[in-house]
């Protein structure tokens, strides 16, 4: 199987699934791009103030069954 590039923020904030599923949790692509922005920024401001990449938490459930997050 070939390597496909991942695809860039801005080509999934064009997939319709995608779409669908924001707008059904109340949000929209300008929220995605924003948190974007703020998280890159924070990474930087993380770096140039210790010089190493920002650790990471492993990411824990957000909710604790397949509907709970309704």
């Amino acid at each position: 199987m070939a390597d496909l590039p991942e695809p860039t923020l801005e080509e999934l904030l064009r997939e319709p699934i995608i779409l669908k599923l924001m707008e059904r949790d109340g949000y929209s692509p300008d929220d995605i791009r924003l948190l974007a922005r703020q998280v890159t920024a924070r990474s930087n401001a993380w770096t140039a103030m210790s010089g190493q990449s920002m650790p990471y938490a492993a990411a824990k459930p957000a909710c604790s069954g397949l509907w709970a997050c309704r």
